[in-house]
């Protein structure tokens, strides 16, 4: 009797091990359940606060995309508009020809897909040239341009000369650091530093203009398709259409 009472306690004990180490092993389950509810429940609720911003953010890149593609349809029509300012252009440039351009580049202007989306970037430089026009349009004398010095680097050098020459105030020496900005190629800092140095630029271009009568043929010519070419640059770097 005494032996069967060992094997009784001896198959009780293995019971209570047994079924100790089961509740054991259900409590631990249950607690991780538990904490993998509670983590999933808390990242429901970050998910469902950050929700607005991730929305904010999506709408904001879709816009993005939007405004870059209506962008580059504005800015094709301002480019085909700036054709007589080329260097390969064989229309004559002179007072009415300066009128008939800034007529037409208002017309793009205050078109439904103009202005409107010009960047603050480009926007001086896209007025740096109208007022130009329209100075020039306005002159008392009739005027035209000598293209024949060549290529884009030959006009670059002589109107760079120019400003040079005529840097004595600080609007065109200004316009003679933007132009040597523009000559590095390097815009790494466009978004942050284009604005105001578009404003350096069109100040000095429109101290240019009013001295107008003083610039020879070819002088006037280099200042016309030069100021046009900033102008083109600008929109090619807002469109990031070229590699620099």
């Amino acid at each position: 009797m005494q032996e069967l009472n060992t094997i009784l306690d001896v198959l009780t004990l293995i019971a209570l091990t047994i079924g100790g180490g089961a509740l054991f092993l259900l409590r631990a389950g249950t607690e991780a359940a538990v904490k993998t509810s509670a983590e999933e429940a808390a990242k429901a609720a970050i998910r469902q606060l950050q929700w607005p911003a991730e929305l904010a953010r999506e709408l904001q890149k879709t816009r993005g995309v939007e405004r870059q593609e209506l962008r580059y349809k504005s800015y094709g029509a301002l480019w085909q508009k700036l054709r007589p300012l080329a260097l390969y252009d064989d229309k004559v440039i002179n007072r009415e020809a300066a009128g008939e351009m800034s007529s037409s580049l208002s017309d793009w202007y205050f078109s439904d897909c103009g202005g409107l989306l010009l960047t603050p970037q480009a926007r001086s430089f896209y007025f740096s040239l109208q007022d130009l026009l329209r100075a020039t349009a306005r002159s008392a004398e009739d005027w035209d341009t000598d293209p024949s010095a060549g290529s884009d680097g030959e006009q670059r050098d002589t109107f760079r000369a120019l400003l040079a020459a005529k840097q004595t105030t600080g609007s065109v020496g200004e316009a003679l650091a933007v132009l040597d900005y523009f000559g590095r190629g390097n815009f790494e800092d466009w978004q942050s530093t284009a604005a105001e140095r578009g404003k350096q630029w069109r100040a000095g271009i429109g101290e240019l203009a009013t001295n107008w009568g003083d610039l020879d043929r070819q002088q006037r010519f280099a200042t016309l398709q030069q100021v046009g070419s900033i102008l083109r640059t600008s929109l090619t770097i807002d469109l990031e259409s070229r590699v620099y």
